[in-house]
């Protein structure tokens, strides 16, 4: 791949980082209920989990997708399941009086936080297909596994530092100040948000069915 290659798939993964969808709203959720650090904790996982989506269709899960049709069904609906499961999580984090100390508080849910914002990317077929469609462009049979391996590592890490930058303008003192007074609220309505955009997701995969 030539220079301009490389800036045009930068540009790419870039403005697709940056595009609204379920996980900006999963882990925005996470700063509103968690803090920063479960914020970060979760965005560091969505990058990872990207990582592994390029890497995947750099190597080959197109060709998966197209044999197993049903591969790409059931992730899809997996996707749905967790993203509900996620809002549930958040809701009851906005409205259930936590009981541990905050230290043991802000392990727990750093370390839940990554795995999540992992799951949240993996569950998520969109990603797959974003990249399908991506990739196509660029890969050719004479790169090496090497191109292939950092066109995978440009993806995965554009979206950890996006996020991460979202995650830092969402937990500044004038928003921290904010949340401090309504953060249980603004949980409360991202957790709803999410139950609408997982049912969505649900409809839209029964009616194609």
């Amino acid at each position: 791949m030539i220079l301009q290659d490389w800036l045009y798939l930068f540009i790419i993964c870039l403005l697709g980082a940056c595009s609204p969808g379920p996980s900006v709203v999963v882990i925005l959720g996470f700063v509103f209920s968690g803090g920063r650090k479960s914020g970060i904790s979760a965005s560091i996982g969505h990058g990872l989990g990207v990582f592994g989506y390029a890497i995947l269709c750099a190597f080959g899960l197109g060709f998966l997708i197209e044999i197993y049709g049903t591969f790409f069904t059931v992730v899809q609906f997996l996707g749905a399941f967790f993203l509900l499961y996620l809002s549930f999580i958040i809701i009851k984090g906005s409205i259930v009086e936590k009981k541990t100390s905050h230290n043991a508080i802000n392990i727990d849910s750093e370390k839940n936080r990554f795995i999540e914002g992992f799951l949240i990317a993996i569950l998520n077929p969109k990603i797959a297909v974003f990249f399908l469609s991506l990739f196509s462009q660029f890969l050719s049979s004479e790169q090496t596994h090497i191109t292939h391996l950092f066109m995978a590592i440009l993806a995965g890490g554009i979206d950890t530092i996006v996020y991460c930058i979202i995650v830092i303008l969402a937990s500044t003192k004038g928003t921290a100040s904010f949340l401090e007074n309504h953060g249980s609220k603004v949980s409360l309505i991202f957790g709803i948000m999410l139950i609408f955009l997982s049912l969505s997701l649900f409809v839209s995969m029964l009616t194609k069915i």
